[in-house]
Protein backbone atom coordinates (compact mmCIF):
# COMPACT_ATOMS: atom_id res chain seq x y z
CA UNK A 1 0.00 0.00 0.00
CA UNK A 2 1.30 3.77 -0.94
CA UNK A 3 0.15 6.83 -0.63
CA UNK A 4 -0.70 8.77 -3.73
CA UNK A 5 -2.02 12.37 -4.11
CA UNK A 6 -4.11 13.27 -6.77
CA UNK A 7 -4.45 16.68 -8.30
CA UNK A 8 -6.08 16.30 -11.71
CA UNK A 9 -8.37 13.95 -13.72
CA UNK A 10 -8.14 11.35 -11.01
CA UNK A 11 -9.93 13.23 -8.56
CA UNK A 12 -13.38 12.34 -7.33
CA UNK A 13 -15.93 12.99 -10.38
CA UNK A 14 -12.77 13.34 -13.04
CA UNK A 15 -12.84 10.82 -15.94
CA UNK A 16 -9.99 9.08 -14.92
CA UNK A 17 -10.99 8.59 -11.03
CA UNK A 18 -12.38 5.27 -11.91
CA UNK A 19 -9.02 3.59 -12.36
CA UNK A 20 -8.13 4.64 -8.09
CA UNK A 21 -10.61 1.24 -8.27
CA UNK A 22 -11.13 0.56 -4.16
CA UNK A 23 -8.72 3.00 -2.88
CA UNK A 24 -9.43 4.73 0.37
CA UNK A 25 -9.75 8.51 0.32
CA UNK A 26 -8.17 9.82 2.65
CA UNK A 27 -8.53 13.69 2.66
CA UNK A 28 -8.07 16.69 0.32
CA UNK A 29 -5.20 18.53 1.11
CA UNK A 30 -2.48 20.55 -0.58
CA UNK A 31 1.31 20.07 -1.22
CA UNK A 32 3.78 22.68 0.59
CA UNK A 33 4.51 25.49 -1.82
CA UNK A 34 7.38 24.34 -4.16
CA UNK A 35 5.42 23.82 -7.17
CA UNK A 36 4.30 25.29 -10.14
CA UNK A 37 0.86 24.12 -11.69
CA UNK A 38 -0.24 24.27 -15.58
CA UNK A 39 -3.28 24.22 -17.78
CA UNK A 40 -3.02 21.68 -20.22
CA UNK A 41 -6.52 22.19 -21.12
CA UNK A 42 -8.01 18.81 -20.63
CA UNK A 43 -5.59 18.26 -17.83
CA UNK A 44 -3.21 19.83 -15.51
CA UNK A 45 0.46 19.12 -15.37
CA UNK A 46 3.41 19.98 -12.58
CA UNK A 47 6.43 21.26 -12.45
CA UNK A 48 9.48 22.67 -10.44
CA UNK A 49 10.09 26.45 -10.33
CA UNK A 50 8.66 29.97 -10.26
CA UNK A 51 6.28 31.02 -9.97
CA UNK A 52 5.79 28.85 -6.60
CA UNK A 53 2.21 27.67 -5.50
CA UNK A 54 0.55 24.73 -3.30
CA UNK A 55 -0.81 22.24 -5.65
CA UNK A 56 -4.47 20.98 -3.81
CA UNK A 57 -5.80 17.87 -4.67
CA UNK A 58 -6.96 14.48 -2.85
CA UNK A 59 -4.94 12.02 -0.97
CA UNK A 60 -5.65 8.20 -1.50
CA UNK A 61 -4.21 5.07 -0.48
CA UNK A 62 -3.84 2.33 -3.19
CA UNK A 63 -2.59 -0.78 -3.54
CA UNK A 64 0.65 -1.72 -5.55
CA UNK A 65 -1.80 -3.23 -8.67
CA UNK A 66 -3.62 0.50 -8.79
CA UNK A 67 -0.54 1.96 -8.75
CA UNK A 68 1.15 0.62 -11.63
CA UNK A 69 -2.07 0.65 -13.73
CA UNK A 70 -1.85 4.85 -12.82
CA UNK A 71 2.03 4.71 -13.63
CA UNK A 72 0.89 3.01 -17.35
CA UNK A 73 -1.37 6.15 -17.67
CA UNK A 74 0.69 8.77 -16.56
CA UNK A 75 4.07 7.36 -18.05
CA UNK A 76 4.42 8.98 -21.05
CA UNK A 77 3.65 12.30 -20.34
CA UNK A 78 4.35 12.26 -16.30
CA UNK A 79 6.85 10.49 -13.88
CA UNK A 80 6.12 9.84 -9.71
CA UNK A 81 7.94 11.36 -7.32
CA UNK A 82 7.37 11.74 -3.10
CA UNK A 83 6.49 15.03 -2.04
CA UNK A 84 5.72 16.64 1.35
CA UNK A 85 2.30 17.45 2.21
CA UNK A 86 0.83 19.92 4.29
CA UNK A 87 -0.46 17.04 6.84
CA UNK A 88 2.91 16.58 7.17
CA UNK A 89 2.42 13.09 4.96
CA UNK A 90 4.84 12.06 2.04
CA UNK A 91 2.82 10.62 -0.80
CA UNK A 92 3.65 10.22 -4.68
CA UNK A 93 2.66 12.96 -6.71
CA UNK A 94 2.46 12.82 -10.59
CA UNK A 95 5.12 15.50 -12.25
CA UNK A 96 5.16 16.61 -15.93
CA UNK A 97 8.15 15.37 -17.60
CA UNK A 98 10.90 17.32 -18.52
CA UNK A 99 10.50 15.93 -22.22
CA UNK A 100 7.04 18.08 -22.79
CA UNK A 101 7.21 21.16 -24.01
CA UNK A 102 5.31 23.11 -21.39
CA UNK A 103 6.52 26.66 -21.98
CA UNK A 104 3.35 27.24 -23.79
CA UNK A 105 1.09 26.54 -21.31
CA UNK A 106 -0.51 29.00 -18.57
CA UNK A 107 0.02 28.73 -14.95
CA UNK A 108 -2.69 27.91 -12.77
CA UNK A 109 -1.46 30.37 -9.49
CA UNK A 110 -4.08 28.76 -7.32
CA UNK A 111 -2.88 25.20 -7.54
CA UNK A 112 -6.09 23.73 -8.04
CA UNK A 113 -7.33 22.77 -11.08
CA UNK A 114 -11.12 22.47 -11.42
CA UNK A 115 -12.39 21.44 -15.40
CA UNK A 116 -16.22 22.67 -15.31
CA UNK A 117 -16.74 19.99 -18.54
CA UNK A 118 -15.49 17.32 -16.47
CA UNK A 119 -17.45 17.37 -13.03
Amino acid sequence: MSLLFVYGTLKTGYRNHHLLGDSVLVSEVCTKARFRMLDMQDFPGVVMGDPLSRICGELFVVDDETLDSIDDLEGKWFFREEVLLDNGSKAGMYFLSPDVQHERYSVIDSGLWNNNDEN
